[in-house]
């Protein structure tokens, strides 16, 4: 049986993110590269495909020799950072507030009982 969740105390966030900022910086970059006429439904298509770039990143970085993981890690890092970057404009498309959004559900989640494997 798994343990009550709300028996222990709850992770709060130390230090607040910048998620704000980082939404206004992708919100300014595609009004300077035209991206902000895209709707939706392209984004998060683009996002689909740069998630499975992801996914090719972490394998070649998983199989990669020591010497060859910086390298893997930086591809792996940017790939991350490209699927950030669609869901922060996929976030600033609906007008949600990522940061307030994150607070919120990470605190519900922690109220969740999640089954153990």
């Amino acid at each position: 049986m798994s343990e009550n969740p709300t028996a222990r105390p709850l992770v709060h966030l130390q230090a607040p993110g910048d998620l704000p900022a980082l939404q206004a910086f992708i919100l300014a970059l595609e009004g300077r590269q035209g991206w902000d006429r895209e709707d939706m439904r392209t984004c998060l298509l683009h996002m689909g495909e740069e998630l499975g770039e992801v996914y090719e990143a972490a394998r070649r970085w998983q199989a990669a020799p020591p010497e060859g993981r910086a390298a893997r890690q930086a591809a792996l890092g940017h790939e991350l950072v490209d699927v950030l970057n669609y869901l922060l404009a996929v976030a600033n498309r609906a007008d949600i507030d990522l940061q307030a959004a994150f607070v919120e559900k990470n605190t519900l989640n922690q109220t969740r009982v999640w089954p153990t494997p």
